[in-house]
C-alpha cells in the first residue's frame, strides 16, 4: 500500500517539476523574444524586487515539494 503511494508522490512531483520547468521556459522565451524586438536598453540588475523573486521562487518551490514528500517518509 505504501509502495503505490511513494510511487504516486514520485510520479506527481515529477510532473510538477516538468511543468515548473515548461513554464518557466515559456516566460523566459517570450521575455526574451520581447525584450529583443524592442531595443530598449533597460537594465535591472538594480531591482530589488526582482533579486527577490530570483531567489525566492527556487525556495519556495523546494519546499512545497519537500513537504509531501517528508509526510509520507515520517508516516513510514
Amino acid at each position: 500500500m505504501i509502495g503505490g503511494f511513494l510511487q504516486e508522490l514520485r510520479w506527481f512531483l515529477m510532473i510538477a517539476s516538468l511543468a515548473i520547468f515548461a513554464v518557466v521556459f515559456v516566460v523566459m522565451f517570450v521575455s526574451i523574444w520581447r525584450h529583443h524586438r524592442s531595443g530598449e536598453t533597460e537594465n535591472f540588475h538594480a531591482s530589488v524586487a526582482v533579486e527577490l523573486c530570483w531567489a525566492l521562487a527556487p525556495f519556495l518551490i523546494v519546499v512545497l515539494m519537500v513537504l509531501p514528500t517528508t509526510r509520507v517518509l515520517m508516516n513510514r
